[in-house]
């Protein structure tokens, strides 16, 4: 009976402690497809594309048929009644209930119709200009991504995890284990081909949210930084060539726009960072991306396809806020957050991180790297007239936000409209679906043994086969 034991603990072993064999011998080539040398990704918290944009306005000739036909579905869908919006002079909204099995009810097999019935009252709240001026415009004056979804029908983690490695272990808001190995994520193929990242929260010491699931990520303790540090990499001409600014974690409280916060704290982290930007040496070489992990309940009017084979979740916002941005431009291009692993891996010549990676379209379309629109490359847009809601640190407890900001919409569009020589709205296809040959060979989560549920059962059979053995060996000894 030892034996046996032994030897299913041993080949239990095997399985949970085997690793992923990845790709090597890659090279460094240091060149990109395009322009844009630094991307950078921002990713708020819990609210749908409706929540925020579902009433956006048709300012400075925002594509009629885009515009119209948006604020129409959402207002007049026989699904969406009890919507409410957000009253003028308030800047938060309740909690709708969150969950896995709550966003499977909205959903109802892409019916979209039982938002009250699931996430609850709040769900069917909206926001308008009063309190989403900033969003609207950098939306007005960049461009906008309508149809953007998160990639899975759940909360938080599995959507952060997509976003880093492609696909999830947990389906949940739960902890790990089951872990990430780290040569399974974007991480790890940026170290494998020598392109420099960097993960910036509040302050590393308390912390990160998210990279706890990511296995071996503590062997990469100098990629994760503070935002004072991403600040000053911009300011000095270091920034990396991927970064990523998390509003939660590292002791982060009230920046990320979850419900109930005040969207305003979200409001000017956001400005604060796009100025500093903006304002660096990097500016003319960077692209930033804003979206938002999940939609949290709230109610979206348009259904989320499926993409090789993985059914999306619900539509987010996404906002691409670069020199070469097409200005007032709205891309109906399919896309989610494996995209942005896709465009980065496009873009600096790598292989897709995995085959849903590949199969996921990049927001080629909303760039202009000719310089038609406006014959240079555009100059950071002038913010003087809400300069005073930039923040100049983001010193704890969070800054006090101002209602005054909600009163800046529109802005003076940076570029006469009447000389983009784009249309101001369009859509692409382009991926990496045509590469087979994936970084990441399979999507194997990581279990350590002693994490296990087998683990258990170890200690059970030891229990019991120890005291058993010792016994009969004792009775041996008496005859």
């Amino acid at each position: 009976m030892k034996t046996i034991v032994l030897l299913t603990v041993a080949l239990l072993a095997l399985t949970y402690f085997s690793s992923l064999a990845d790709s090597a011998g890659v090279q460094t080539t240091g060149s990109t497809k395009t322009p844009i040398k630094h991307m950078i990704f921002i990713m708020m918290e819990n609210h749908s594309f409706d929540n925020i944009f579902g009433v956006y306005p048709n300012h400075h000739n925002l594509t009629a048929t885009i515009a119209g036909k948006q604020e129409n579905l959402f207002l007049t869908n026989p699904q969406a009644q009890g919507l409410t919006q957000v009253p003028n002079g308030s800047y938060s909204s309740a909690n709708p209930v969150e969950g896995y099995t709550a966003y499977h009810g909205d959903w109802n097999n892409g019916k979209m119709n039982q938002f009250l019935s699931y996430s609850g009252p709040a769900s069917m709240h909206y926001f308008g200009q009063s309190q989403m001026a900033l969003e609207w415009d950098l939306a007005s004056e960049f461009s906008i991504g309508a149809t953007y979804f998160s990639s899975t029908l759940s909360e938080t983690v599995p959507n952060r995890l997509f976003s880093l490695a492609g696909y999830s272990p947990v389906k949940n808001d739960y902890g790990q284990p089951p872990y990430i190995p780290v040569d399974q994520t974007i991480f790890g193929e940026l170290d494998s081909y020598g392109i420099s990242w960097g993960y910036y929260i509040k302050n590393p010491a308390d912390g990160a949210y998210i990279l706890p699931f990511i296995q071996g990520i503590s062997s990469h303790g100098s990629n994760v930084k503070s935002w004072n540090s991403l600040i000053s990499e911009a300011g000095n001409g270091t920034l990396p060539s991927v970064s990523w600014i998390s509003p939660i974690g590292g002791g982060a409280s009230g920046y990320s726009q979850h419900p109930p916060d005040n969207m305003l704290y979200g409001e000017q982290f956001l400005l604060y960072f796009i100025y500093k930007i903006m304002n660096s040496p990097e500016w003319n070489t960077t692209s930033i991306f804003i979206t938002y992990d999940e939609g949290g309940g709230f109610y979206d009017s348009v259904a989320p396809p499926v993409v090789a084979g993985n059914q999306l979740g619900f539509r987010v916002p996404f906002i691409v806020i670069s020199p070469f941005s097409k200005e007032n431009y709205v891309s109906t291009t399919i896309m989610s957050h494996t995209s942005m692993l896709d465009f980065i891996d496009y873009n600096w010549n790598l292989p897709p991180l995995n085959k849903l990676v590949a199969f996921s379209n990049i927001p080629i379309d909303m760039y202009d790297f000719t310089g038609s629109g406006s014959g240079t490359v555009r100059t950071p847009l002038d913010l003087s007239p809400i300069s005073e809601y930039i923040p100049t640190n983001f010193s704890y407890p969070a800054i006090s936000p101002s209602g005054g900001i909600s009163s800046d919409f529109p802005l003076p569009m940076q570029i006469n409209t009447t000389l983009l020589a784009y249309s101001q709205t369009g859509s692409s296809h382009l991926n990496l679906s045509n590469k087979t040959d994936y970084f990441a060979s399979g999507d194997i989560p990581a279990t350590p043994f002693y994490d296990s549920p087998y683990f258990l059962f170890f200690l059970l059979i030891t229990a019991i086969s120890v005291p058993t053995a010792v016994i009969l060996k004792r009775s041996k000894i008496g005859k």
